[in-house]
Order: structure tokens, then C-alpha cells, then sequence
């Protein structure tokens, strides 16, 4: 066989781009979710009055983990990781639970790091079992999937625009300048640049707007200045963990709720990528989730899932190779040890994060439509059905979030995400309308549909 040959049988997603290449685009996807990635320790150090130095610690062993999670997903070893360009980062949905926990006297921070590891555990011994519903998972399932996966984060989108959430004065016309300045820049690098600039238009549009939001006096530097040059994150930090029979219980009912949606991501980001995920993928997804929160609670860190606003980078650049999010992991490993590079980056304004966001949600809700697109209408009308009543579930924790509340507080780790809500209505209504098809004819379905 040829070289030429060789080079055209690797598969996009396994290619191994030039150093510079995997760096830059490395550092695009972590500047992309940073933001993310230090959200949850931020709230959980306020809510646990944890003092300066902990929160610092804090930071650093969620994006070492973080970068150690993405490491077990985009490499993989052994029975370990699904091998598709998936960045890693702290699911929202274990924020309540942990700082339940947390804030228990009797329990304390000791029985976070516990629980985390103990349902950790849990969901390596229990992915075989989960893996086996791949499935369920057919072209209308996962088209519905990724659609959700873009809606329900044009709100966070729109946050980022408007100056953030707290800000006094929200939506000023100057934030929104910024932000079309980052879309219009994106679009005119896709538009004239050539291959190169093309993969970093995100970035590219980011820093433009950076320039000009700092120029217009938005943001500041007091952050980088404030952190230190230096931290190990080490095992243990805040003390040996305790175990509890009702905090892991808590945290496994978390890790359930993840396996759900990691199981939907894991199908529907290997749609996107042109790799359908086969069963065994599945479950060596949920091992390495499963083993990355276990190391996670070591570190004082909390549970782990696949971000989102990745997806969108991965299809707005084009670029589908594991291994620049591989970068992307080891990147994140590095900036833990320098909270001051952190700083920098979490420095960036939120009206240029924002025009970016829209870009890249944009386009996951377009790739799931176009998934959608392909689906058979004309000859099963349930499909209809399927697609209609899944997204109009989905979207409830977004525009209506309020309407879940009065249910039963075991339902509401699986009614606060819209991912979930998606895969457990898409997958049980095709169940029951369109049956369940044999493991080859979901992979044959799959293959037909890119």
C-alpha cells in the first residue's frame, strides 16, 4: 500500500495535524471553555466560605482534572476513553449535590471529595450495563440530541453579549458592538482566509473583540495580578475523604443523570464527526468518565462531562482530529500549575465571549437540524411526533424552568438538563412508536444518515 493511501485511510478524527497547528488550535479550544471550566469551583469555594489561597487550589485541581479527563476521552488506554474530540470539563448538574453535601456539618468538604470518588466507582462498574443501550440511539434520537445541545445555550450566549449576567448595565449598546464585531470577523476570516487562519477564526474573532472591548474600557487585568505564579495540585488538599452511605448515594443518582447524557453526546458528537460510535465506545466512555471523577475526588475536584460549546468549535472549524483536543487537555494541565496564564484568559471579556458563543451554539443547533433534515418524514409520520414533543421538553429548564419544580425532588437531577430531557423523551418515544432496532441496523441507520 502507497503512503498516499495510508495518509487518505486515517480517519479525520485520528489525524495528527503539525505541532504548531495542534497548539494553536489546542489553546483555541481551551480559551473557548475556560470560562466553564472555572465556573463551578468559583461557586462552590463562595458557597463553602472557602478562603482565598482553597479557592486558588480549588481552581487549579478542577482544570488539572479537567485537562487529565480530557486526556482519558481524546488518547484513551486500554478499556478506557472514547477516542473522539471531546474536551472535558465539570458537569453544572453536580453543583447542587455537592455543596448539599458540602454544607452538611456532619459531612463537610471530605465527604464531597467521598462521594465523588465512591460514584466514580460506580459508574465503572456500571458502564457495560449502560453501554448496551447504544441502541436507542437512531438518527431522529441523536438529530434531536445535538439540536437541544445548540438551543439550550444561546441563553448563555446572550449573558456573555449583554456583559454578564450581574452586570449594572446590561446590554449596553457598546457589549453588543463588541460582540458583532467578533461574529463579523469570524464570518470574514471563513469568508477570505485562507485554510489556516480559517480553523482559527474563533480565536482569531475573540482577540479582535478582546482589543476593542479593553480599548472601550471593559474588563481588567487586577485578576492576573491578585493570583500567584505557582501551585501544585497535589492529592488530598483539604484532607483525607470520608464515606458516607447517603452522600455517594447522592452523587451516584449525578452520575446517572451524566451517564444519560454522556451516552447521547457520545453518539450524537460521532455524527457529527463522520465516526459513528460503535457500543463498546460507549462504555469505554463511561469508564473514563467514571475513572476521571474517581481521580477528580483525589484531587478535590467533582464529576466530569463532555462540553458542549467544544462541539461547536470542532464544527465551525472544521477540524475533527482527537488530538488538538488532546492538546487542549495538556494545556489545561499547564495553566493549573500557572493560575496567573489562567487569569489571563478568564481576563477576557465577556461581550467578546460572547459573539463567539453564538457562533459556535449556532452551528451545533445547524448540525443537528441537518441530521433532522435527513430523517424520514414522508413515510413515518411518528418521526414527526418524535421531533416535536422531544423539543418542546427539552427546552422547558430554558424558558420555562420554574414548571419542574413541584415534582418529586428525586426527578429533578433529571428535569435540570435539557440534554437529558432530550435523550430520555426522544429515546422512549421512538421506543414506543418506532421499536427498537437490532445493535447492526442502528449502526447501518447511523452510517446511512451522514
Amino acid at each position: 500500500m502507497s503512503s498516499d493511501s495510508v495518509i487518505r485511510a486515517i480517519h479525520p478524527v485520528d489525524q495528527i495535524l503539525p505541532v504548531r497547528q495542534m497548539l494553536t488550535l489546542g489553546l483555541q479550544h481551551m480559551a473557548v471553555s475556560y470560562i466553564g471550566a472555572i465556573a463551578v469551583p468559583l461557586i462552590v469555594a463562595s458557597a463553602l466560605k472557602m478562603t482565598q489561597a482553597q479557592t486558588v487550589v480549588l481552581i487549579s485541581t478542577t482544570l488539572f482534572c479537567s485537562g487529565i479527563a480530557t486526556l482519558l476521552q481524546t488518547v484513551g488506554f486500554w478499556k478506557f476513553g472514547v477516542r473522539l474530540p471531546i474536551l472535558q470539563g465539570v458537569a453544572f448538574s453536580s453543583v447542587g449535590p455537592v455543596i448539599a453535601i458540602g454544607t452538611n456539618p456532619e459531612v463537610g468538604f471530605a465527604g464531597v471529595c467521598g462521594a465523588v470518588i465512591g460514584a466514580g466507582i460506580f459508574t465503572i462498574l456500571a458502564a457495560p450495563f449502560v453501554g448496551r443501550l447504544r441502541r436507542f440511539f437512531p438518527p431522529v434520537v441523536t438529530g434531536c440530541i445535538v439540536t437541544v445541545i445548540g438551543l439550550q445555550l444561546f441563553p448563555i450566549a446572550y449573558e456573555w453579549i449583554g456583559g454578564g449576567r450581574h452586570a449594572s448595565d446590561f446590554g449596553a449598546p457598546a457589549y453588543l458592538a463588541v460582540a458583532a464585531v467578533v461574529l463579523a470577523t469570524i464570518l470574514l476570516v471563513n469568508r477570505y482566509a485562507g485554510p489556516m487562519l480559517r480553523n482559527m477564526a474563533v480565536l482569531i474573532g475573540m482577540l479582535v473583540g478582546a482589543a476593542l472591548a479593553y480599548g472601550l474600557g471593559m474588563g481588567n487585568f487586577h485578576s492576573v495580578q491578585e493570583s500567584p505564579w505557582l501551585t501544585v495540585p497535589y492529592p488530598f488538599y483539604f484532607g483525607l475523604p470520608t464515606f458516607g452511605i447517603i452522600p455517594i448515594a447522592t452523587m451516584v443518582v449525578v452520575m446517572i443523570v451524566q451517564m444519560v447524557e454522556s451516552m447521547g453526546l457520545f453518539v450524537a458528537i460521532g455524527d457529527i464527526v463522520d465516526k459513528p460510535v460503535e457500543d463498546q465506545q460507549v462504555v469505554n466512555g463511561l469508564r473514563a468518565n467514571g475513572l476521571a471523577s474517581t481521580i477528580a475526588g483525589m484531587f478535590a475536584a467533582f464529576p466530569f462531562i463532555a462540553f458542549m460549546e467544544n462541539v461547536g468549535l470542532v464544527i465551525l472549524t472544521g477540524v475533527r482530529s482527537r488530538w488538538v483536543v488532546a492538546v487542549s487537555g495538556l494545556l489545561m494541565c499547564a495553566v493549573a500549575l500557572v493560575p496567573k496564564a489562567g487569569a489571563i484568559i478568564a481576563s477576557m471579556p465577556t461581550a467578546a465571549l460572547g459573539g463567539a458563543g453564538i457562533a459556535m451554539f449556532g452551528v451545533v443547533a445547524a448540525a443537528g437540524i441537518q441530521t433532522l433534515a435527513k430523517v424520514d418524514y414522508e413515510r413515518n409520520r411518528y418521526n414527526v411526533l418524535i421531533v416535536g414533543f422531544t423539543i418542546a421538553a427539552a427546552l422547558v429548564p430554558v424558558l420555562a424552568p420554574a414548571l419542574f419544580k413541584q415534582l418529586p425532588e428525586w426527578s429533578q437531577p433529571f428535569l435540570h438538563s435539557s440534554v437529558v430531557i432530550a435523550c430520555l423523551v426522544s429515546v422512549l418515544l421512538n421506543a414506543a412508536l418506532n421499536g427498537v432496532s437490532s445493535p447492526a441496523a442502528t449502526k447501518e441507520a447511523a452510517t446511512h444518515s451522514l
